[in-house]
């Protein structure tokens, strides 16, 4: 199989690539002392960005990533996960036997059929018959480039690829946008994020001020974190993390994006916290 143990993008120069290969290595020989073998988590097709919430866990459980099926018996250890990881809209095939290996549609109109089936209501809106502000942003994965616009428009001004959303208010008592970062793990929800957002950046990834949940029930009631769950579980998804508002006016939440490939935990964290939500994370991924 060569030097190299992971197939990494061409992209990446040589001497990249070697590094890597080497903080893998590495890697491999802390896993076997602590666990007696290594312990691998094998994601496919894709490898991921070292800002992948996947990576995080991997440092945290003592377990290392590969994306080569044949890369843990050449070191003697054990496929402890394995983990679909495509980060297209619209996955290029099943794979069974993975986690998220039948999540193969994450557009923002698949997710809000479920939602609508799940919750009783949707966000998205018809934007040739919405009057008012509606939020026009794309279909695919995190392209975070929603803009707000005004309604009704004329059926050739709907963009293709696009969808329509009803705003959503869920400023705070500051003046913030608070998004919950709600983490699901085989229909459990371990932790929750709250990333606040400025009036300027707040379709954005950027964030002001981010913390951890004291508690997942601190942000969401028990029928809410079962709703979420059960919408996980309609999109095929075993591990993700959903973008979810609050709106202020009808205190419902509102399911905006479903991302199976999320980086994380949210930079700016505090480490007391990161460690926290890590560790409750572990704790659903260990067999």
């Amino acid at each position: 199989m060569g030097f190299f143990s992971n197939s990494y993008p061409d992209r990446m120069p040589f001497l990249e690539r070697v590094g890597k290969e080497w903080r893998f290595r590495k890697a491999v020989k802390a896993s076997k002392r602590a666990h007696g073998q290594p312990q691998f988590i094998l994601v496919h097709p894709d490898w991921p960005s070292k800002r992948a919430s996947i990576m995080a866990y991997a440092d945290t459980l003592g377990w290392v990533v590969t994306n080569r099926p044949e890369t843990p018996a050449k070191f003697n250890g054990t496929t402890a996960l394995k983990l679909a990881f495509d980060d297209r809209t619209e996955k290029r095939q099943a794979q069974p036997g993975f986690w998220n290996g039948h999540c193969l549609d994450i557009s923002k109109s698949t997710l809000d059929r479920h939602h609508q089936e799940v919750f009783g209501y949707g966000v998205n809106v018809d934007p040739t018959s919405h009057t008012g502000p509606m939020l026009e942003k794309s279909e695919g994965n995190a392209v975070h480039d929603g803009r707000e616009i005004q309604g009704p428009l004329s059926p050739n001004e709907v963009q293709q690829g696009k969808v329509y959303q009803r705003i959503i208010d869920n400023r705070t008592e500051s003046g913030l946008f608070e998004d919950l970062r709600v983490v699901v793990i085989q229909g459990q929800v371990p932790v929750v994020y709250r990333k606040r957002k400025s009036q300027d950046v707040r379709y954005t990834n950027e964030t002001a001020e981010v913390d951890l949940a004291e508690s997942p029930k601190n942000v969401l009631s028990d029928t809410e974190i079962a709703q979420i769950a059960s919408l996980s579980a309609k999109m095929r998804a075993e591990f993700a993390e959903l973008d979810v508002l609050r709106d202020r006016e009808d205190q419902r939440i509102y399911c905006v994006d479903l991302n199976p490939t999320p980086y994380g935990p949210p930079s700016g964290l505090p480490e007391g916290e990161r460690s926290r939500a890590l560790d409750q994370v572990r704790a659903l991924i260990r067999p």
